[in-house]
């Protein structure tokens, strides 16, 4: 019986697609948007594994997630995330919110 041994696909910051636009500098570990990949669309059920780096005041306009966890680490600043009217929240370095 062979058995198969899992692959990791090491992708440097530097090396991954990016958006760059006036307040964001993303960049994004599986295919997303105009930089579709077919081969690298998701990791089982993680479908996006973004480094974001937002501009202080600025950000996404709100906007819904439908069947899905949003995972937020803050390294410095505090960042609001809002998905909907009823659900907003805060997140600063070390906090916790679920």
């Amino acid at each position: 019986m062979s058995t198969s041994s899992p692959t990791v696909d090491i992708r440097r910051g530097q090396d991954r697609q990016a958006t760059k636009i006036s307040w964001l500098d993303s960049k994004h570990s599986f295919s997303f948007g105009s930089n579709f990949d077919p081969d690298n669309t998701h990791h089982g059920l993680l479908l996006v594994n973004n480094d974001d780096i937002v501009n202080p005041g600025a950000g996404f306009e709100t906007h819904p997630h439908r069947d899905m966890e949003i995972v937020t680490w803050v390294l410095r600043g505090s960042l609001v995330h809002q998905d909907s009217p009823a659900t907003p929240g805060s997140s600063t370095p070390g906090s916790r919110s679920g």
